[in-house]
């Protein structure tokens, strides 16, 4: 792309005719859609239709782009060889023809230079593939930290609020822009969201019961009053004190999506219909020897209803009392059951492994979802603090009680995109809580500590043991 943009830069002392045949035989060479002000975009090539047979029938995704045949080395010089004779041999008004012309000779020179870089770049690496380019970019829409994957993980059952989260979500990413940042459209965004829930916000409290009304109402008040907050702060082109409104505004949104979803909004496939399941949130504790404070733990039923049911029946039975502690690579930290516990475990049975797509409605069971193809989980690994289960001889099957935490650091140890080499292989059920306590018991366990104590906090109601 530089040396095109050079290249444009060079054309331009040339008389505008000229310019545009040189760009011309340019675009019959390399293939580029080139033009003028346009940058080269790889995923506005054609799109294939594509699609993958998944357990609940056949599921259609984003289409894939195919990529564009590299040119040929002969095509390569037929092309550069027409190139010069299009291009118009008048003599200059000096009298020296413009082959001699130093401004023509040092265009021609940029444009070879643009043609070995383009048929390079094809022969050596290929054309990107849109899967590569998608994880590459930076706004693939996976979430980088806890707060922001449990908030997107709640189903959204109320299209008027999911727009509202959706608007919420662009402004925060505006606000993430360093420098220039638009502070007239994040302004026009957070009027325009006061406008709507204000003319929304009785069919929103209406299609509610009356235990769930008040806290309905609470939820709207609050988000009202972090958006007069927000716009306040983009007038005064505040942009840390925005965030708090913001972060602020989207907590609120995210807590009455919650209780328009008091319990789950689907149906578990009839195999695993008899299983504990956990509808909603929960938050668990766990204390450790020799660990001054507790860890936190919040359990998000709604992408790992079977997970987080199986690990709440586990703890209701003392599986993880006395649990051996083991970190692995300073990065996980492993928590196994004593061995009588771990087989009173098993005697329950095998659990399926269970990831939920972003954007999806519903989880999918023992299959993996292949990350370069788009298939981002609802609950990524690569956060700080997930907690997720271990696997069961099986890569398609949960160990009966063992799991782990994961200390991912994007720094060291992202792949592609950032994101964890293991992503979409494993259960993630839940993420260690952001609060200080948490993190500063999560960096103080050592190998050999055992779990002396661990309790369901909140949440224990949303817990089912068994169905019929």
């Amino acid at each position: 792309p530089l040396l095109l943009t050079t290249l444009l830069t060079l054309t331009l002392p040339l008389p505008l005719s000229r310019a545009q045949t040189l760009r011309n035989n340019l675009r019959r060479v390399s293939g580029y859609p080139f033009a003028p002000h346009s940058r080269i975009n790889p995923l506005s090539w054609p799109a294939t239709p594509d699609s993958e047979q998944t357990p609940g029938g056949k599921r259609l995704r984003a289409g894939r782009r195919g990529p564009l045949p590299p040119p040929s080395a002969g095509d390569i010089r037929k092309h550069s060889s027409d190139a010069s004779s299009r291009v118009p041999q008048k003599p200059s008004s000096s009298g020296k023809s413009l082959e001699k012309s130093p401004v023509r000779s040092l265009a021609r020179a940029a444009a070879s230079l643009a043609l070995l870089a383009a048929s390079s770049s094809f022969a050596i690496l290929g054309p990107t593939l849109p899967a590569q380019a998608v994880l590459s970019n930076p706004n693939a829409g996976i979430a980088r930290s806890a707060t922001a994957a449990l908030r997107r993980a709640v189903p959204v059952v109320n299209e008027q609020v999911g727009d509202i989260q959706a608007e919420l979500e662009r402004a925060q990413y505006l606000l993430r822009i360093p420098i220039r940042k638009p502070w007239a459209q994040m302004s026009s965004i957070a009027q325009q969201l006061l406008t709507k829930i204000e003319t929304g916000k009785s069919s929103i409290v209406s299609k509610l019961p009356e235990s769930s009304a008040a806290l309905a109402k609470a939820n709207i008040d609050e988000m009202e009053q972090a958006l007069d907050g927000f716009i306040s702060m983009m007038r005064q082109q505040d942009a840390d004190k925005g965030a708090i409104f913001l972060n602020r505004a989207l907590t609120a949104t995210s807590e009455l999506e919650m209780v328009q979803s008091p319990k789950l909004p689907y149906s578990i496939p009839p195999k695993y219909a008899s299983l504990p399941r956990l509808q909603g949130r929960a938050r668990v504790q766990i204390e450790v020897e020799g660990v001054k404070k507790p860890l936190q733990i919040i359990l998000d039923g709604y992408s790992a209803p079977l997970t987080c049911g199986s690990f709440l029946d586990n703890i209701g039975d003392g599986i993880y009392l006395n649990s051996d502690i083991s970190i692995a690579d300073k990065t996980t930290v492993f928590i196994k059951p004593q061995k009588d516990m771990n087989l009173k475990a098993k005697e329950k049975g095998q659990r399926p492994l269970e990831l939920r797509m972003k954007d999806e409605f519903l989880p999918d069971y023992r299959q993996p979802l292949d990350i370069t193809n788009g298939d981002y989980p609802a609950l990524p690994l690569s956060i700080y603090g997930a907690v997720a289960m271990a696997h069961g001889g099986d890569d398609t099957l949960n160990a009966p009680a063992e799991f782990f935490i994961y200390k991912f650091d994007r720094a060291s140890m992202g792949g592609l995109g950032g994101l964890s080499f293991e992503e979409g292989q494993f259960s993630v059920f839940g993420y260690v809580a952001e609060d200080y306590d948490s993190k500063e018991a999560l960096e103080t366990l050592q190998t050999g500590a055992r779990i002396k104590d661990i309790s369901v906090t909140e949440g224990l109601d949303k817990f089912v043991k068994t169905t019929s």
